[in-house]
């Protein structure tokens, strides 16, 4: 979706720079157009310029939801592997106690706060 993304910021980019160069060149040839031509033209590269920022923004605006979105689960999956991590750093420990013996497992258990 972001490499989709990228490519569609970089058509938006191509295309504005399409229309300067079109606008560049349009000023250029001012002397030999009618003036009325050239207002209609201006005002329709504005217009299409407008449009491309529109697109933009909004493919910016996107671009944040869906950050905001992974940065949510990125997160989240920390969270629970931290979980994880100490669940398995007390079954390991409650493993080697009763391995070792049964002596130590009420204190252990206590610990890990699994009371008898």
């Amino acid at each position: 979706m972001l490499a989709a993304k990228e490519e569609q910021l970089r058509e938006f980019q191509e295309e504005m720079t399409t229309l300067k160069e079109n606008l560049l060149a349009d000023e250029k040839e001012t002397c030999c157009l009618p003036q009325r031509s050239i207002a209609k033209d201006t005002c329709r590269l504005h217009r299409e310029n407008d449009q491309i920022m529109c697109n933009m923004e909004q493919w910016a605006k996107e671009q944040k939801v869906a950050n905001e979105k992974l940065g949510n689960k990125l997160r989240e999956q920390v969270k629970y592997i931290a979980k994880l991590t100490g669940e398995k750093e007390s079954i390991l420990l409650y493993t080697r106690i009763k391995k070792d013996g049964h002596s130590a497992l009420p204190h252990t258990l206590s610990v890990l706060g699994m009371d008898c």
